[in-house]
């Protein structure tokens, strides 16, 4: 992104210090806060389906742009790009004996239609990275989002549930693999929580002990752009 020479990687060592600054959040949720505290309001108010979740940024540029070109230019190296940071971060502020016990990773899934449109998903592209440097195993088939959702651009709060209302199933040939395990879900963005939410439901009620969220971006309604 300098355009200083990365020696043969994706990302030179500056920018990767830079990207991998500590950032003040929600310890629950991930939300960027303006002071340090441990948890947000929202948080402090109401439980989440999921027991954590880890961002490696908030959505604002270079994450915003790395993620559109992305997903909107299939320009698929920034998927491994994106892949390795997040890997990273993850390293840094999870612990070692935390990560160990994670059984599955699972990319947030995209309807068969979506996929098709778009080419891949991009979520697997950062997963398939993440689980690489982890060693630990992705959960690519067997769970479906067999709904077609909208966009959900644009929605509100209200209107982004209603919209994933029962979009995600578990395949009956999957089922035992769920139970009791400990899962991570691995997507791009997450803004009001909908989908992951949504996911994490179908996996709690097929057994999941606990699931928690890695992403590349953590944001708000209000923030989010795209």
């Amino acid at each position: 992104m300098c355009e200083l020479s990365s020696h043969d990687k994706l990302i030179c060592q500056y920018c990767q210090t830079a990207l991998l600054e500590a950032r003040t959040c929600c310890l629950r949720c991930g939300l960027a806060l303006n002071i340090s505290l441990p948890f947000c309001g929202d948080c402090l108010k109401k439980a989440h389906l999921f027991e954590q979740l880890h961002a490696l940024g908030s959505y604002q540029p270079p994450y915003s742009q790395m993620v559109k070109k992305l997903k909107y230019t299939k320009q698929l190296l920034y998927g491994e790009l994106l892949g390795e940071l997040l890997t990273e971060s993850i390293l840094l502020n999870l612990s070692a004996q935390q990560i160990s016990t994670v059984d599955y990773l699972l990319p947030v899934p995209l309807h068969t239609k979506k996929q098709r449109s778009r080419g891949f998903n991009q979520a697997t592209i950062i997963a398939q990275v993440i689980a690489k440097r982890l060693n630990t195993p992705l959960l690519l088939e067997g769970v479906e989002r067999h709904i077609s959702t909208m966009p959900q651009e644009g929605l509100t709060l209200y209107n982004r549930k209603k919209n994933l209302n029962g979009a995600f199933s578990i395949c009956p040939s999957m089922q035992q693999e769920i139970i009791g395990a400990y899962i991570v879900i691995i997507d791009d963005v997450v803004t009001t929580g909908a989908t992951v939410n949504s996911l994490c439901h179908t996996l709690l009620e097929a057994g999941a002990q606990r699931i928690d969220i890695w992403c590349i971006s953590r944001t708000s309604l209000n923030t989010q752009k795209s």
